[in-house]
C-alpha cells in the first residue's frame, strides 16, 4: 500500500477524474470542495511512511487531495497573460474557478486575485500556474499600478531595409527597454480588455519578413506579427489609441534616422513641411490616373491597371501625411489658366472608365479621407446615377461610345476616336454631356489624341483634355494634351512618391 501511494505522488499531477478537496482539521481530513477531471495541481513534498499517508498537500495552499486517480505530468506554466498589467483585484466570497465555461474548482475560502483580463464581464486570473475564469461571488477593488500604455506605436520595416539598419533599430528599442506585443495582446489592448506597461510597441510585416528576420528578432527579444486580419494598417505619422477605427503604422526605411525612430516611439509628429512656393510659371502638378479598385481580401483583379484598396489607402495616407491637397477639377483649371496660385503641394486624382470598384470602393474611400477625385465615365456603358455618391467624386466625360480599340470604318480598323469625323465625335460628346457629366474636362480613350478630337472638344465647349505621358502638368502645356501618371497594380509606394515629388 505504501508503495502504491508513493507511486501516485509527483511534484505535478493531473486529475484523471473529478476529485474531492480536503482540509485538515484537528488531525482529520474533511471534504470541503472539489476539482474536476483534467486539472493540473502542483504538490508539496510529502513523507509517505505508512498506509495512512494517503493525502497530498497542494503547493502553497491549505488544501489536500487523496492519492487516487492522479496522473504524473510535467507542466509548463500558462504565461499567455503574463505581460498584462492588473489594474483591479478580485476578492472572492467562495471560490469557483472556470475553464471553457466549465466549473473546475470549488473551494470554500476567500481568495484575492489580480485581474489580468476582462472579457464579457468575466474576469481572468492566475491560479496554480494556470489561467482561470471567475464569474460570480466576488467583489472588485482598484489597484495602483505603474503608468499604463495609453498610446501605441505600430511599426513596419520597408521591404528593402538593410540588415544593418534593422539591427540598429532593434538595438535602439532594446536600449530604450521596449518590448513588443503579440497580435492577441494587441487585440486585448485595442478592445479595452487588458492593460500593458508604457514601453510596448507592435511590430508588423510580411510572412517573408517574419521568416527572414526570425533569428535577428529573437536575438534582440522582439517578434513580428504577419497575420493581421481583421486589422488593416495605413502608413501614417501618428500613434494608435484604444478603440480607434483607423489604424496607423510608422514605416521605417533605410533613410529613417535614429532620432526619428525615438520620436515615433513617443508619438512626436515630424515637422510640417513649409508651403511649396510657386514660381511665376505656376510650378507643376502631378495628375494621377487610376482605373479599377478591388479589395484583395474578397476580390480578384488580374488587370495591370487594377489597384487594391489597401495600396490606394497607402497612397492617400502618404498624400495626407505629407501635406498634399487633392484638387477639384475647377481648382486644377483655375491653376492651369493662371487664376489660382497653389500655396501647398497638390495633385489631381483622375479615374478612367467607371468599371470595377469605382461605384463602391472609390466613393467610400474618398469620403473617408475627404479627398477629391474626378471620374471620366464611359456614359454609354454605365449609368451615371450609380456614381453620384458624395461631394468628393466629380464626373466628367470619357465619351459615350468612343471607347473601342478594334473599330472598323470601311477598310480601316483601329481606335474608334481616330476613325470618326469631327461631326461624329461632336455628336458622341453631346450625347455623353446630355447624360449629366460635367463639361469642364474630357479624357482621351486609350490616351489617343488627334487634331480632329481637339477640334471637336473645342466646338462642344470642353476646355480641358487629359492624355497619358507620365510627367507633370505645367501651365505651359496645352490644355488639350495634359499628361498623367498611370498608377498600376505593381506601382510601389516609392514609385508613387517619385511621381508626385
Amino acid at each position: 500500500m505504501v508503495s502504491k501511494i508513493r507511486k501516485s505522488f509527483s511534484e505535478g499531477v493531473k486529475t484523471s477524474k473529478k476529485k474531492s478537496i480536503y482540509q485538515k482539521r484537528e488531525d482529520e481530513y474533511q471534504e470541503v470542495g472539489f476539482v474536476e477531471k483534467g486539472v493540473f495541481l502542483p504538490l508539496e513534498e510529502t513523507n509517505i511512511n505508512t498506509s495512512n499517508d494517503i493525502y497530498f498537500k497542494i503547493k502553497d495552499l491549505d488544501y489536500y487531495i487523496d492519492y487516487e486517480n492522479l496522473e504524473k505530468v510535467s507542466h509548463t506554466e500558462d504565461t499567455s497573460l503574463n505581460n498584462l498589467i492588473a489594474t483591479k483585484r478580485l476578492i472572492t466570497e467562495k471560490t469557483e474557478l472556470y475553464k471553457n465555461d466549465e466549473l473546475v474548482f470549488s473551494l470554500p475560502d476567500s481568495f484575492t486575485f489580480d485581474v489580468l483580463l476582462v472579457e464579457n464581464e468575466n474576469y481572468y486570473i492566475s491560479f496554480l500556474d494556470e489561467i482561470y475564469l471567475v464569474k460570480e461571488h466576488f467583489k472588485l477593488e482598484e489597484k495602483e499600478t505603474d503608468p499604463l500604455l495609453q498610446k501605441l506605436s505600430v511599426f513596419q520595416f520597408s521591404e528593402d531595409i538593410s540588415q544593418e539598419k534593422l539591427e540598429e533599430v532593434l538595438s535602439l528599442w532594446k536600449e530604450k527597454e521596449y518590448t513588443s506585443l503579440t497580435k492577441q495582446e494587441f487585440i486585448y489592448w485595442m478592445e479595452g480588455k487588458g492593460d500593458f506597461k508604457e514601453k510596448n510597441l507592435f511590430l508588423i510585416g510580411s510572412t517573408a519578413q517574419k521568416e527572414k528576420w526570425d533569428e535577428v528578432l529573437q536575438k534582440y527579444g522582439f517578434f513580428l506579427e504577419n497575420d493581421l486580419e481583421p486589422y488593416f494598417f495605413h502608413e501614417g505619422d501618428q500613434q494608435l489609441t484604444k478603440g480607434a477605427s483607423t489604424h496607423y503604422q510608422y514605416l521605417i526605411s533605410n533613410s529613417t534616422t535614429k532620432e526619428r525612430v525615438v520620436e515615433m516611439l513617443s508619438g512626436i509628429p515630424k515637422p510640417t513641411p513649409p508651403p511649396v512656393s510657386n514660381t511665376s510659371s505656376g510650378g507643376s502638378v502631378a495628375v494621377l490616373n487610376y482605373h479599377f479598385f478591388y479589395d484583395a481580401a474578397t476580390e480578384a483583379c488580374n488587370e495591370s491597371i487594377c489597384i487594391s484598396t489597401e495600396n490606394f489607402r497607402k497612397q492617400l495616407d502618404y498624400l495626407k501625411n505629407n501635406g498634399y491637397k487633392t484638387l477639384t477639377m475647377q481648382e486644377f483649371y483655375d491653376w492651369k489658366t493662371g487664376k489660382l496660385n497653389l500655396s501647398q503641394k497638390a495633385v489631381l486624382i483622375t479615374v478612367d472608365d467607371g468599371a470595377m470598384g469605382t461605384d463602391t470602393h472609390l466613393p467610400a474611400i474618398l469620403e473617408e479621407y475627404q479627398m477629391h477625385a474626378s471620374l471620366f465615365l464611359i456614359t454609354g456603358w454605365w449609368d451615371i446615377s450609380k456614381y453620384q455618391k458624395n461631394q468628393y467624386l466629380e464626373i466628367y466625360s470619357h465619351g459615350d461610345e468612343l471607347h473601342h480599340n478594334n473599330y472598323c470604318a470601311g477598310s480601316n480598323c483601329g481606335y474608334k476616336p481616330l476613325l470618326l469625323s469631327k461631326e461624329e465625335i461632336v455628336a458622341d460628346l453631346n450625347l455623353s454631356l446630355s447624360k449629366g457629366v460635367g463639361k469642364l474636362a474630357f479624357c482621351y480613350p486609350f490616351y489617343q489624341t488627334s487634331k480632329t478630337l481637339e477640334a471637336a472638344l473645342k466646338e462642344v465647349g470642353i476646355p480641358l483634355a487629359f492624355a497619358g505621358g507620365n510627367k507633370k502638368a505645367t501651365r505651359s502645356v496645352s490644355n488639350y494634351y495634359i499628361p498623367r501618371y498611370v498608377v498600376y497594380k505593381g506601382t510601389s509606394l516609392n514609385q508613387f512618391i517619385n511621381m508626385i515629388s
